[in-house]
């Protein structure tokens, strides 16, 4: 009979899944998944709960706080792989719905393969395989299939091969002789069908593998526009063409655009004297779009930030006025638009300047640590009614951030605090020794670091007798200078201020391990790395609506 559970281990599996931490942290790059990560769901499938865990992976794939997909692949691996023969029959249904494009089943296939002590495959896991590719839409398939040829090792054809998969339709067998054979293959055994569903795949394929091989510009843009082409169909060589874009930014969003900044500026497509930069423009001042599609400011601030930087690779282009001002009108709308408050009292503390010898953020190098961390303050200000922020090293100098302060304007006062900062230490650097011989001794020797108190935001704080619920702090250090530990203090904070669950986010910009949070304290959380999704952990870790 299987063991009872409470709706705390539901709520820790549902955290786990939405909200993933790597030895503690929530890292931006480099995540590892393992068993011994996972009790969470081990323990509920060893106590016969999978239907139970099976039932909130469904919930959580189509959640709007769910932030990364790989926990939930993993956790799906695991049931896969469990001897509950029930769990594993309940699993075999949702493939398709966990694993929703051909990236998802290919990571899921790395999973798999890490929890299994052998390479071949059983039935089971050939029947689930097998049921992806049949249960989806035909047509849907063969883009999904032609766009997502290969990740991670894996490609379609390793998996039909492994799989041994068999056609259970004509159809079918027509995607399945494409992706193993090729489209001229494909051609001699199914050109003479009259049957329209084949001849429209052959004509998608046909515009497919046109796109993969011919440099007739003209015709491939045709295409693109016919058959709703995207970037990944195509040959890399075209995406330095201006009318190929063109074709390809009427169905792209306003996100695709923005992570494409670079290449379209690369190619001259955003200078001013291309006019087809003005459909470029024109999207980003479209307030429905801005609004219909949720986009968020960070995905703004990355792609302006790499815009107004003006190089990529060596590669210098010209800055067109009307782009850089439709940027701005973006990143004010959607900080006006489409952020949700959490209604709770925030201290964002920052310190950088710290690590000389990274000056962008891990996992978004288009970002240096000053423009993060002032982002950060920015949004946090723009969509509370109440907060603070300060810059600090071993005490707090609070910021002048309002709902009206731009992101220019945080910048400069962060990097004012930096430099002074710096003149304090160098006020405070030991004059060099004369010796006997007239030589100055190394005055290196000894010389204390950047302050960087990580305390300081929460004893401002305590000083200035401020309730907050949420405690933010950005830095690049990858220490505390003080004497205090972090979780001990966050915790008489608490006791002093009557106020039991406060929480405590540290951002590590550069760090690729932070381990600052107390790991039994579930109101502490770590961040390393940075990138346009951790305003959105930062939410969700607030709002705890996993």
């Amino acid at each position: 009979m299987a063991n009872s559970f409470d709706a705390e281990s539901l709520q820790e599996l549902k955290q786990w899944l939405i909200l993933y931490r790597d030895d503690g942290a929530y890292k931006v790059v480099s995540k590892t998944f393992s068993q011994d990560k996972a009790v969470c769901v081990t323990k509920l499938l060893a106590d016969m709960h999978g239907k139970t865990v099976l039932s909130i992976m469904e919930q959580c794939r189509t959640s709007s706080a769910l932030i990364d997909r790989e926990p939930l692949l993993f956790a799906f691996a695991l049931c896969c792989k469990t001897k509950d023969k029930n769990t594993r029959m309940e699993a075999e249904k949702l493939c398709d719905k966990i694993c929703q494009t051909p990236c998802d089943l290919f990571q899921f296939l790395k999973f798999h393969n890490s929890l299994s002590t052998t390479k071949s495959w059983g039935r089971y896991l050939k029947r689930l395989i097998n049921n992806w590719y049949h249960n989806q839409d035909t047509y849907q398939l063969a883009r999904n299939v032609s766009k997502e040829v290969s990740y991670l090792g894996w490609s379609h054809r390793d998996v039909l091969r492994m799989g041994h998969l068999k056609p259970r339709t004509e159809e079918m067998d027509l995607i399945f002789k494409y992706l193993v054979l090729g489209f001229c293959e494909t051609k001699k055994s199914f050109g003479k069908t009259d049957k329209e569903t084949i001849r429209k795949l052959l004509e998608f394929f046909s515009a497919v593998d046109t796109a993969k091989h011919s440099s007739d510009v003209q015709e491939i843009a045709r295409l693109v526009e016919i058959h709703h082409l995207k970037k990944d169909h195509l040959c890399t060589k075209l995406l330095k063409e201006k009318q190929i874009w063109t074709a390809l930014l009427k169905d792209m969003r306003i996100q695709e655009v923005l992570e494409s900044i670079g290449q379209l500026a690369t190619i001259g497509y955003l200078d001013e004297s291309f006019d087809d930069s003005q459909i470029v423009v024109d999207m980003l001042r479209n307030e429905s779009l801005l609004k219909e599609q949720n986009v968020q400011p960070f995905e703004i601030i990355i792609a302006s930030s790499y815009y107004k930087d003006g190089r990529k690779k060596g590669t210098l282009w010209q800055h067109n006025d009307k782009v850089t001002k439709a940027l701005d009108f973006a990143l004010e709308y959607s900080l006006q638009n489409n952020l949700k408050s959490s209604n709770e009292r925030y201290v964002v503390g920052i310190r950088v300047g710290v690590n000389k010898n990274k000056s962008t953020v891990r996992g978004t190098m288009a970002l240096s640590t000053t423009t993060a961390a002032a982002g950060v303050a920015m949004v946090i200000t723009q969509r509370e009614e109440k907060s603070d922020v300060v810059f600090f090293t071993d005490t707090a100098t609070p910021l002048n951030v309002t709902k009206n302060t731009k992101l220019t304007d945080v910048a400069s006062q962060v990097a004012v605090q930096m430099k002074i900062a710096e003149d304090k230490k160098e006020e405070n650097r030991p004059k060099p020794e004369v010796g006997e011989d007239g030589e100055e001794a190394d005055i290196f020797v000894g010389v204390s670091p950047d302050l960087c108190d990580l305390v300081a935001p929460i004893q401002w704080a305590k000083d200035q007798k401020k309730d907050v619920d949420v405690f933010i702090i950005v830095t690049d250090a990858n220490k505390s200078t003080g004497d205090k530990n972090l979780g001990e203090a966050i915790a008489q904070y608490r006791k002093d201020q009557n106020l039991p669950n406060a929480k405590l986010i540290t951002i590590g910009l550069t760090n690729s391990n932070m381990k600052f949070a107390n790991l039994e304290d579930g109101n502490m959380l770590d961040v390393s790395g940075f990138d346009a999704r951790i305003p959105k952990v930062i939410e969700t870790f607030v709002s705890e609506e996993y």
